[in-house]
């Protein structure tokens, strides 16, 4: 993806269907802000079509977060008769909630999944690395299928775990990566890895981040949107 100015030029953490929450995050921005957003639009808050309506009809850029690619999966597998995936049943997924607001919005529903299925697993501009989850440790595989898995649902505390799978040296590649996935407390600009994710949904705040100038700005979740 090529801009001409990284001022101006935002990227969104997990909105997770806090609908009210971005709208307030976006009349804090500039008025011609480009927006980036690292996926999970949906899930767990209670306005994830709306979320994705808004992204989709301003068409800004969105990657593939593991919440549209479960989602995705669980109305292909009811198509095949499956009729009790963990999406839709576990709280933690919060898949019903998705369910909630599309009711009975066939229509809306088929369009949002036909855009989400084209939705791109990174974005690079200049020396960022954006992704859904922590893709650092892939970025020398980040074309590789067997990489996507990773680039949504890697995260830093992973590394005893999964850290067989990560790149050597990935430390000093010449990337800063940005991604959301891992709730994080505060943003820290400092580093090549910066999560943005700060927990809109579990009630704490929405985060955006300024290419140019490294700015974070943060707005307190709105109520209305998880409750």
């Amino acid at each position: 993806m090529k801009v001409d100015d990284l001022n101006s030029l935002y990227v969104i953490g997990d909105v997770h269907g806090c609908y009210y929450t971005l709208m307030q995050l976006i009349d804090k921005l500039e008025k011609d802000a480009m927006l980036i957003f690292v996926g999970d639009l949906i899930d767990k808050g209670n306005f994830s079509k709306e979320v994705v309506e808004f992204v989709m009809n301003d068409q800004h850029q969105c990657i593939l977060g593991n919440h549209e690619a479960l989602m995705l999966e669980y109305i292909e597998g009811v198509l095949n008769g499956d009729k009790s995936p963990e999406w839709s049943s576990k709280k933690y997924f919060g898949g019903y909630k998705t369910i909630a607001s599309y009711k009975d919005d066939y229509k809306i529903l088929q369009k949002h999944m036909a855009w989400m299925r084209e939705l791109p697993r990174y974005i690079e501009i200049e020396k960022f690395f954006i992704t859904h989850a922590f893709g650092l440790p892939y970025y020398r595989r980040r074309d590789m299928s067997y990489s996507h898995k990773a680039l949504m649902s890697n995260r830093p505390l992973d590394k005893q775990e999964w850290g067989w799978d990560w790149e050597e040296g990935y430390e000093v590649y010449d990337v800063v990566n940005i991604y959301g996935h891992e709730v994080v407390d505060e943003i820290d600009t400092s580093k090549k890895q910066i999560g943005i994710d700060t927990g809109c949904v579990y009630g704490k705040s929405l985060s955006a981040i300024e290419l140019g100038s490294m700015k974070v700005v943060s707005v307190q979740v709105d109520k209305r949107d998880i409750i």
